[in-house]
């Protein structure tokens, strides 16, 4: 199974075209699911993505989880992951990308398939043979090219050349680890600088990433970037600084190892006192929902 995130805040005008493009992209291939993280929208954007799946005749699986009040793109994401780690194996893989029409679903199965050549993390890359770059205003331009430059220095990860695309394919075991070692601080920046943040944390979980050079065309783009340039300067540069330090004081690799062979044995007994409250025929007591609310549509 592929699952799809799509976090959105105020997208009605492209979120339906954007799914539509997934349901073609997807047509007569492996398994997935659409999930739309409705972060406090204030528009039709989960009225337009709903129309989507029913004009799709089936083809786009879709599930829609709703944040109340806007809680930013780290929330949205870390909401997106967590429902879809819940609900994944071992083999599934988990994508993210955004929900502006810009990044091209058609680009799914090739990085899915790069997955099963024993990665665990495939980015859409600005930064490898093949990419172009559309319609992208100059100053985001700068500030991309700029970031993977500072980032490299100051964080550098093997294999990752792109650090502010959030289009990318993770198998699902590698975020669970992370949601094992950070809980619910595993992606908590607010604005766009969470798709980097999300990526720092994984950084010390001893990953194997390759890139995909894509093709990103701001052509599709409809209305004004939500990106406030020099804030988003500002708190990367103060994101950087901090996950820097973290890992070197909380999550040396001895220390991930550590936290990780906790989180097993926690969740082992967990595991084992479920089972014994379960019923005598070998069903589990059934559990509460938490988080955001979903909407599944078939």
């Amino acid at each position: 199974m592929i699952f799809v995130i799509f976090p959105a805040y105020d997208e009605e005008k492209v979120i339906r075209p954007t799914l539509l493009a997934l349901a073609d992209a997807m047509r007569g291939g492996a398994p997935y699911r659409a999930v739309l993280v409705d972060d406090g929208s204030t528009d039709r954007t989960v009225a337009e993505a709903e129309r989507a799946a029913a004009e799709s005749g089936g083809a786009l699986p879709l599930t829609v989880l709703r944040h109340e009040t806007n809680r930013g793109l780290g929330a949205g994401l870390r909401t997106g992951i967590y429902w879809c780690l819940d609900h994944a194996g071992d083999e599934d893989v988990i994508v993210t990308l955004d929900a502006d029409n810009t990044h091209p679903p058609a680009l799914i199965p090739t990085l899915v398939a790069k997955l099963s050549e024993g990665y665990d993390l495939a980015i859409a890359s600005r930064y490898r043979v093949g990419a172009e770059v559309h319609g992208v205003p100059v100053h985001r331009r700068a500030l991309s090219d700029i970031g993977r430059l500072v980032f490299q220095a100051l964080y550098p990860i093997p294999g990752v050349r792109d650090y502010t695309c959030c289009f990318r394919a993770y198998r699902a075991p590698l975020l669970a680890r992370a949601r094992l070692v950070y809980g619910e601080a595993l992606c908590t920046a607010r604005g766009f600088e969470a798709v980097m943040d999300l990526l720092l944390r994984l950084g010390p979980l001893g990953m194997r990433v390759c890139e995909v050079g894509f093709v990103l065309d701001y052509g599709g783009r409809v209305g004004q970037s939500k990106m406030k340039l020099l804030r988003t300067i500002r708190s990367t540069l103060g994101l950087l600084l901090r996950r820097r330090i973290e890992r070197m004081l909380r999550y040396r690799p001895g220390q991930v190892r550590t936290r990780l062979a906790s989180a097993g044995a926690d969740a082992a007994a967990s595991a084992r006192a479920v089972a014994g409250e379960a019923s005598p025929a070998g069903i589990p007591p059934a559990s509460g929902t938490t988080g955001a609310e979903p909407r599944p549509s078939p």
